[in-house]
């Protein structure tokens, strides 16, 4: 769809402000989740806290995935959005942390859908030479929400509490989406009247056959089943016992059987072009957001800092993100040299931060240990992003970033119910030293995804995703 530069410009900005509300409900459920688990007596559920807005977001992606190529993003930007909403007014009215998970569990059904029709707009409204700029642009949009976000966040807690961090979300989150709304539709009528462009439906670029709506049903089974998976062994991880045991099992097995068909053919062998893309935008989101969950908890229950001085690490690894982001929209080396440089960083940050563990070492090398991580998921993100465009076949961009952010969930969320399984029973028994277990895995991931970051590049057509081939693999 055409549009005028001033519209284009409205878009942005309503982009913008949702990318940065996205950022600041993040970082300020991250930094008062350890304060909302004793509230409400279920700090043992304080993983699946996470990890079920994840599992459901997996849901939200595969849906979008198969709407934006056939629709217009921006309806499922606002069906999402609406979603999303829903869940942070039921999470800021629990009364126990179950009424918690249902909060969270619609949060990241929401979320998985709009943040897929952000990135595909990005295709439909910019230009190529736009795009790199903007995605940038979403990774600056953090900025703000990472200098402010975890100090007000502990601000809110502590003092008109921690119910308002989600609804303060929500009271901002319609008007963004509504400017959305109107300036795409103000500058496509105005672009119209002035350069006689087609209608929305005529405009967009050729597709593929469209895949059978049966096997978008059979997607969303799978979807639905592997996010079933993980939060069964993100319940089981706060189990005992033969539960604890039965429950990781069953749903690592759920997780690998059904989680694996919502991916390129190849991922778990990382195969050249799409399927090692895929791969790698896993490893990296599970090493990162992994060993970020539990720094909060870390700084807050073993080095007894309050929630807003806690805080202030994700700040730090937020604002390093924009920095890597920024200078790998202003480089032209390689995608290569950016992953293997990003994930680097990332396994180079957690092990300095893994450091916290050790009770004599000072508590301030978290924030140089966070600040490398962030720099280098900073320098990975946006380069995998541009690189579905580049693979993806034109009106596929929406399965591509689909199956991107589908791995990024549900690696992070299958890692941070592993984490959790591990981190419990060794935290209860030897203290802050248990966390380790947590931290190797994330390094493990990181130094993974490095290894296998020079076989990401664009491929030829047959290794593009869509909904047919992921759902038949």
């Amino acid at each position: 769809m055409s549009h005028t530069r001033a519209s284009e410009n409205a878009i942005l900005v309503g982009m913008l402000a949702l990318v940065s509300l996205g950022a600041f409900e993040s970082l300020a459920v991250a930094t008062a989740m350890p304060t909302i688990a004793a509230a409400l007596d279920g700090l043992d559920l304080y993983a699946p806290a996470f990890a079920v807005t994840l599992a459901t977001s997996v849901v939200g992606m595969v849906v979008a995935g198969y709407s934006t190529d056939r629709s217009r993003p921006l309806y499922t930007l606002l069906g999402g959005g609406g979603v999303f909403v829903a869940g942070l007014v039921l999470a800021g009215a629990a009364g126990s942390m179950w009424i918690l998970l249902a909060g969270r569990a619609l949060q990241g059904l929401g979320a998985g859908a709009y943040v897929i029709a952000l990135y595909v707009m990005v295709g439909e409204v910019f230009t190529p030479a736009r795009r790199p700029r903007v995605l940038a642009m979403f990774s600056t949009a953090w900025v703000l929400p990472s200098l402010v976000g975890p100090v007000v966040a502990g601000v809110i807690v502590e003092s008109l509490g921690w119910r308002w961090v989600f609804h303060g979300v929500a009271l901002l989150a319609v008007p963004s989406a509504l400017l959305i709304l109107w300036a795409t539709r103000h500058g496509a009528d105005r672009a119209q009247a002035v350069a006689g462009t087609p209608s929305a439906g005529e405009s967009r670029s050729p597709r593929s056959p469209r895949s059978p709506r049966a096997m978008m049903l059979v997607r969303l089974a799978l979807a639905v089943g592997a996010g079933a998976g993980v939060a069964l062994m993100s319940v089981a991880s706060s189990t005992t016992g033969p539960t604890r045991t039965v429950g990781l099992t069953v749903g690592a097995v759920v997780v690998a059987l059904l989680g694996l068909r919502l991916l390129p053919p190849g991922t778990l062998t990382a195969r050249p072009g799409m399927p090692a893309l895929v791969g790698v935008r896993g490893l990296m989101a599970a090493a990162f957001f992994g060993a970020e969950v539990y720094l909060p908890l870390i700084l807050q229950h073993e080095r007894g800092l309050s929630p807003a001085r806690a805080g202030t690490i994700l700040t730090v690894g937020a604002i390093t993100w924009a920095l890597g982001s920024a200078l790998r929209s202003r480089s032209a080396r390689s995608s290569t040299t950016f992953l293997r440089l990003g994930s680097g960083l990332v396994a180079t940050g957690v092990a300095v931060v893994a450091v916290l563990t050790w009770a004599p070492a000072p508590t301030a090398v978290a924030w140089i240990g966070w600040a490398l991580a962030g720099l280098g998921v900073g320098m990975v993100y946006p380069t995998l992003s541009l690189l579905v465009f580049e693979i993806a076949r034109p009106g596929e961009q929406g399965a591509g970033m689909s199956a991107l952010q589908t791995s990024d969930a549900l690696s992070t969320a299958f890692a941070l119910a592993l984490a959790g399984a591990l981190i419990t029973p060794l935290v209860a028994r030897l203290g802050s030293s248990g966390y380790l277990a947590g931290f190797g895995l994330s390094v493990a991931l990181a130094v993974t995804a490095g290894l296998v970051s020079g076989r990401v590049q664009p491929g030829p057509a047959p290794s593009t995703v869509s909904p047919g081939r992921a759902a038949s693999a």
